[in-house]
């Protein structure tokens, strides 16, 4: 009797068991089939392909705008200030009087001088027409034309006196900041002014470590701008110094820039400079270069005919240092060393929102070159 029980017992709870795992089945078939309903998840990006073009490594550095003509204008006599014939910041002509020391004493002097040699040339004139009648000695001659020669060397060493004592101009520039006064007197080797050339052309100086001077004379660098309203200009490596510099170990080179932007001097900008020959290489949009902790990487777009789209496939890749393209616009390229192929297809604008395998469909599928 209670076997019969057990029995029932038994049944009963495998029936339910059933019925339960039956219906927990039928459950999971139907979750099944409602995700099915819905479309396979995908992603809408920019493609395109990996390309071959002529790069070249550079590389920025700090360089210094140098004026072709610059010099600190200075006394060579000392002497008081008789007049200042020009203004702070002002702009002067090649000869044009700066300023002007005072010059009575040596002009008193310069009069007396003249007077001196116009007296020794009368005199040399006359002994002169008394030697050709043997009137007067050889000696007499002689001392008469050394006299006219003296009185001349005092006036050219009076008129010298004057001229370093009157500072003119040594070309077309622009003058500097100055807090002389009329009346006041200057000691020797003071400074008066700088002066700064006007010329449509500038130099800038830069340096570069022993292992990357490979610059040849010609070689065409870059000034990139500080600011917003200015542009990068070309320029010319003109010039290398001669000597390595003993307290960086650096090369110096100078190259000559057009002076568009009117960059004053002692200025510091930006240079980029080529470090290396030109190479091919393959490059791809900066876009499509992701990175994480295993590195860089891009997706590759693999045909999906079934779903007419692309399937997306992680692809590892190196990355050449500080190489730009020579065409297009070298700040949005990336050069690949290793990792990629001429002419995959590539995810470009878009890409941080792949995965591996996920579907992928682009904006504008660009024809396969054969």
């Amino acid at each position: 009797m209670n076997s019969r029980r057990w029995f029932i017992t038994v049944s009963l709870c495998v029936v339910v068991f059933g019925a339960l795992a039956a219906f927990k089945v039928m459950q999971i078939r139907a979750a099944i089939a409602f995700g099915e309903s819905f479309p396979e998840p995908s992603q809408t990006v920019e493609a395109t392909q990996v390309e071959k073009t002529t790069v070249q490594s550079r590389i920025t550095t700090i360089a210094t705008v140098v004026a072709p003509q610059t010099i600190d204008l200075r006394n060579e006599l000392e002497g008081r200030i008789a007049n200042i014939n020009f203004t702070s910041g002002s702009t002067v002509k090649a000869g044009e009087v700066l300023l002007q020391l005072d010059i009575t004493e040596e002009s008193a002097r310069l009069k007396a001088a003249q007077a001196r040699a116009r007296l020794s040339e009368l005199d040399l004139k006359r002994v002169r027409k008394l030697r050709k009648n043997s009137t007067v000695s050889e000696e007499r001659l002689d001392q008469a034309e050394a006299q006219f020669n003296i009185a001349r060397a005092d006036m050219a060493e009076l008129k010298a006196t004057i001229d370093k004592k009157t500072l003119r101009a040594p070309f077309d520039a622009h003058t500097g900041l100055h807090q002389l006064e009329v009346g006041e007197f200057l000691s020797a080797n003071t400074i008066i002014t700088r002066l700064v050339g006007i010329n449509d052309h500038i130099w800038v100086d830069f340096s570069l470590p022993l292992n990357q001077s490979q610059l040849a004379l010609g070689t065409s660098i870059k000034v990139l701008p500080n600011s917003d309203h200015q542009q990068a200009v070309e320029g010319l490596v003109i010039a290398q110094d001669s000597i390595v510099s003993a307290d960086s170990r650096n090369l110096m080179y100078r190259a000559r820039v057009t002076n568009t932007q009117k960059l004053p001097h002692n200025t510091i900008v930006n240079v980029e400079v080529p470090i290396a020959n030109k190479l091919d290489a393959l490059t791809v949009p900066a876009s499509a270069i992701r990175h994480d902790a295993l590195g860089s990487f891009v997706y590759l777009l693999n045909e999906d005919s079934a779903n007419s789209g692309y399937r997306a496939q992680r692809q590892s890749v190196v990355l050449a240092p500080a190489a730009n393209a020579l065409s297009g616009d070298t700040h949005l390229t990336a050069t690949i060393t290793k990792g990629l192929q001429e002419g995959q297809l590539i995810a470009a604008n878009g890409s941080f929102k792949l995965r591996s395998q996920l579907l992928v469909f682009v904006k504008s599928r660009p024809q396969i070159q054969p």
